[in-house]
């Protein structure tokens, strides 16, 4: 990226921190949408049916994106549409391992497999109508195999249709949320906002909203490059005990997870 972004830069940087900051002249999308969060089915703390239950009242779509996996999702889907009280539209999605970071499958209906390039993921996410967003780029965790270019290296050569640059993971989330929002005015792509919830407590922490209230609706934001992304969370200091040993009950689950052996391709 060495060449200059020119006079242009000041209205790039405005346009794409629009999306992200609040702003007093013009009202927010209704629509809430949680987009990154994990059930039992991976490392989350609960089933499926009982993030549902927790979601309704704070997001009108949910996307359960278990690593690897999306028998959650499906359960999950079902879940919702036998109890159309709640007021969930569920969107099936998955976070996919990829050799160079993680990519949010969502509106998929079959498995992404594990341990193939970013590229490639996203090319099997689009073969069956799903959309591909570049999960947390900035995580300081590095989700990259060895060897292989990370996530955030590569979003402007690959097919991405959004990249998430609110994911309220962690206290620290605020810096990497920002970085991938200033990021956001080279590759200028649509932004997606999701908790990256382990337990149901941390559900709706983060949003994309968009125009209406269905999955539908959110799909047509999101190719229109219409939503928007904030955090719907404060991190104060009587959260931390509880936070801290969650993410240790996660931790756990996650590296029982990852002792699953993935083919490289």
């Amino acid at each position: 990226m060495g060449e200059s972004l020119g006079a242009e830069h000041p209205l790039r940087l405005a346009t794409a921190l629009r999306v992200v900051l609040p702003r007093r002249d013009r009202a927010v999308p209704a629509g809430r949408a949680d987009l990154h969060v994990h059930s039992i089915w991976s490392d989350g703390a609960q089933a499926p049916a009982a993030i549902v239950r927790a979601a309704a009242g704070r997001v009108d779509v949910l996307a359960i994106t278990d690593h690897d996996e999306i028998r959650g999702a499906l359960e999950a889907r079902e879940f919702a549409r036998a109890h159309s009280e709640l007021g969930i539209d569920v969107v099936i999605g998955e976070e996919v391992s990829t050799l160079n970071g993680h990519v949010l499958a969502l509106w998929i209906e079959e498995r992404v497999p594990p341990g193939l390039s970013a590229e490639r993921t996203i090319a099997l996410i689009h073969d069956q109508g799903g959309l591909a967003v570049a999960a947390h780029p900035f995580h300081p965790i590095p989700h990259h195999r060895v060897g292989y270019r990370p996530l955030a290296t590569l979003i402007p050569h690959l097919a991405l249709d959004a990249v998430e640059v609110v994911n309220n993971s962690g206290i620290f989330s605020r810096i990497y949320d920002a970085w991938a929002a200033l990021r956001n005015v080279e590759w200028m792509l649509p932004v997606t906002g999701g908790s990256d919830a382990h337990d149901v407590w941390y559900v709706g922490g983060a949003l994309t909203r968009f125009h209406g209230r269905d999955a539908s609706a959110l799909r047509r934001d999101l190719l229109a490059g219409r939503t928007r992304a904030h955090a719907r969370w404060s991190w104060t200091f009587d959260k931390m005990p509880r936070h801290f040993r969650m993410q240790w009950r996660s931790a756990v689950r996650f590296v029982r997870l990852n002792r699953r052996p993935i083919e490289v391709s």
